[in-house]
């Protein structure tokens, strides 16, 4: 790992961070129901959409698919792209959640970079709010661009955790608890440190901001 990247805080250990997120999904409103969420999945379906490339683009896969609800409030919308569907997290709880919504889509319960390490190429990689809580992420960003086709790309959505208002007078770079009392543990880093992160995966970037800050940093990665 780049000796840059500073870990402040230890995560749990994975069978407590399991649990951790089976108790947020097993609420009706979990932490990710809201409306603002699921303007962010419109906005990443038009991203996905318009890139598309019907002659090389057939697999699709979400990381960090949490109870599937991306899918549900864009399927109708990119169905029409004809992809083949996998979505991946390690909380069961999400993924029966997912399951249940009866959706063609190949959900998978299990750790991604064990599994990423035993598959194919896909065309195109999503996640959203997922890459920063990875504590070795320059790894696990290599290990997706070890999936990714050669024609495919990869768009990652993560926060700006450092211009939240509630880290105003923090702007440490690291790995640790937001504050705010959510206690998830995420990277908190400039733009120019997530570039350099990238950049060191062997990802050649486009990046744009979302619409919105709170989302904070979009790239289509290749």
């Amino acid at each position: 790992m780049n000796e840059s990247l500073k870990i402040i805080t230890k995560p749990l250990p994975q069978d407590e961070q399991i649990e951790f997120y089976n108790k947020i999904f097993s609420t009706e409103q979990n932490h990710w129901a809201k409306d603002l969420n699921r303007t962010f999945d419109n906005f990443a379906a038009d991203v996905i959409i318009g890139n598309h490339n019907p002659k090389c683009h057939k697999r699709f896969l979400e990381i960090g698919c949490g109870d599937g609800r991306f899918f549900e409030g864009t399927f109708e919308r990119i169905k029409k792209l004809k992809l083949e569907w996998t979505a991946i997290d390690y909380c069961p709880k999400a993924i029966d959640l997912a399951k249940d919504r009866g959706l063609p889509i190949e959900f998978v319960c299990g750790d991604y970079s064990a599994w990423s390490e035993k598959q194919e190429k896909f065309d195109i990689i999503y996640s959203n709010g997922t890459f920063e809580h990875f504590e070795h992420i320059e790894s696990v960003l290599e290990l997706t661009k070890n999936i990714l086709s050669s024609n495919g790309f990869f768009l990652m959505m993560v926060p700006n955790n450092l211009g939240y208002d509630i880290n105003k007078d923090d702007q440490t770079e690291g790995f640790r608890e937001l504050n705010g009392g959510s206690r998830q543990i995420e990277w908190h880093l400039k733009l120019e440190t997530w570039r350099g992160i990238l950049k060191n995966a062997g990802f050649a970037e486009t990046f744009f901001r979302g619409f919105d800050e709170r989302i904070g940093f979009t790239w289509i990665l290749t």
